[in-house]
């Protein structure tokens, strides 16, 4: 009988301790989820809101240039692009949009896409913004970003960097 009971209170013990260790991992999984959920938000919602909303800037007219650095010249004369207006609105889940205005004849270009930190120093931010027109248009542009006043630089590929500031 002492047998019985002896076994029974082990089978007691092993099943408390089971249990006791299967709620253990459980709680750990649990915050182990949270941390990864809230990791996953803020993937999700991109940028600190204080670096969302709209950037403008104004690149000067330029003249292109070849894959050597060059000016590119067509039938003797050098390519001109145009002073254009750049409106860049930077939206939570990683969502951008730009508005480029042609300031010679007022003709609007309008882009949408996605855009990712590339790095983060304490004082300044870069964000790379990969774009479409929908219609094979499809530049990528680094926006560098001051913490304290929200200036900064926009680079695209072959072309000048130029100034923006947040609106």
């Amino acid at each position: 009988m002492k047998s019985i009971r002896n076994k029974f209170k082990l089978f007691i013990l092993c099943v408390s301790l089971i249990l006791n260790n299967s709620c253990q991992n459980h709680n750990q999984n649990d915050s182990n989820n949270n941390s990864d959920f809230t990791q996953k938000e803020e993937k999700a919602t991109g940028l600190q809101t204080e670096y969302l909303g709209n950037y403008h800037g104004i690149q000067p007219r330029y003249f292109m240039k070849n894959q050597y650095g060059d000016d590119m010249v067509i039938n003797g004369n050098k390519v001109s692009v145009p002073s254009t207006d750049y409106k860049f609105l930077l939206k939570e889940n990683n969502v951008v949009n730009l508005q480029q205005i042609n300031l010679e004849d007022n003709s609007r270009v309008y882009y949408d896409g996605t855009y990712k930190m590339i790095s983060e120093d304490g004082t300044t931010i870069k964000i790379e913004c990969s774009l479409s027109d929908g219609k094979g248009s499809n530049p990528t542009y680094t926006l560098t970003i001051n913490g304290s006043d929200k200036k900064g630089i926009c680079t695209g590929s072959n072309e000048p960097e130029f100034s923006i500031a947040k609106k």
